[in-house]
């Protein structure tokens, strides 16, 4: 019988402060719940080649308190012990070691403390000259439940034109798609030149203790004729407003294989797989934007958190391969 969401929800509004919590409520989740703890989100993988035998990818860290961790694993593993962990913090990853995994670090993730942001000094300065680019063209940013929006033909349209940049679908698992339809807590900020739709963002919600305390930065659309750093400037108008409500923070999420701060912040690594990471990083830009992505998030000069993958099998590059056909990642 499926999980009731509802069951789910009050740990959730209680634990989910990391990027990828709301993003455990998407339909094809499974969920491994331990009543009065939290829960793990997870999808099944099988496949003739890939995975004759089930595995099972488990999406960032439990929606419990830190404390608990180690409690929810250790019965996550007793039930499921072929299990790939994909996106989970250091102190996940930490408790994954105690439990004897190999652990790579996988990227990065960007988070923009909202109290003081400035864009003065040289380190956001690029963001400035965006910003002051979009006003001087026109552009005007506004923020609108996507329920509200009279022109969906023009939405669509926006969204599928970025696509088709993008081998015309939606990444899975890692980034929620966009729904042309109102969700709970998810805000929508709209660019446009002239009565022309040029660019939209969604911030999905983090939680702590009951409430918003921020959001993090899942969708972009773009359209080719946007002026340079519009979508930088539909982020920093977000963050504008979120300041205005008192909100802590905006995560932009991660930077995949962007391996910051080298091999001192690995966690029981296989070294040869960090080292296939730096070359798809550095080589391999043209199946996946890593160093643009990167670059972007860089220059909004956040704080850095490592997130990092493992698996019960090892993280050589065949356990990799598959967690990627896994997610969709090629």
């Amino acid at each position: 019988m499926p999980l009731d969401k509802a069951e789910i929800l009050p740990y959730l509004k209680q634990y989910g402060k990391y990027s990828m919590a709301y993003t455990s409520l998407e339909p094809e989740m499974e969920y491994f719940v331990v009543e009065g703890i939290g829960y793990m989100a997870y999808i099944s993988f099988k496949h003739w080649f890939w995975a004759r035998q089930e595995r099972k990818v488990v999406l960032a860290d439990p929606l419990c308190d830190v404390e608990n961790y180690q409690k929810i694993i250790k019965r996550f593993l007793k039930k499921y012990p072929n299990t790939f962990f994909v996106q989970s913090s250091k102190a996940m990853a930490e408790v994954l070691k105690q439990e004897g995994l190999q652990i790579n670090q996988f990227g990065i993730e960007t988070e923009i403390s909202i109290k003081g942001f400035s864009l003065k000094g040289k380190q956001r300065a690029k963001l400035r000259q965006w910003q002051n680019k979009c006003k001087r063209e026109g552009v005007v940013i506004k923020e609108q439940a996507i329920n509200e929006c009279t022109n969906m033909a023009e939405i669509e349209a926006l969204s599928k034109q970025w696509l088709k940049g993008k081998k015309g679908e939606e990444f899975s698992f890692l980034v929620r798609p966009l729904r042309f339809k109102k969700e709970s807590d998810v805000r929508y900020f709209w660019a446009y030149k002239g009565e022309k739709l040029i660019a939209l963002a969604t911030f999905d919600p983090l939680y702590a203790n009951g409430k918003v305390f921020g959001y993090y930065h899942n969708i972009d659309r773009l359209d080719a004729s946007a002026p340079h750093g519009t979508s930088a400037s539909v982020v920093l108008e977000a963050i504008n407003v979120f300041a205005g409500e008192g909100k802590d923070l905006v995560s932009l999420g991660m930077s995949p294989l962007y391996l910051r701060g080298g091999a001192q912040h690995e966690i029981n690594h296989n070294k040869y797989t960090r080292k296939a990471f730096w070359y798809a990083f550095e080589k391999l830009n043209f199946i996946y934007p890593f160093k643009g992505n990167a670059s972007h998030k860089k220059k909004f000069n956040g704080d850095k958190r490592f997130v990092y993958i493992s698996s019960t099998r090892g993280t050589g590059l065949w356990q990799i391969f598959v967690m990627m056909k896994a997610i969709k990642m090629f």
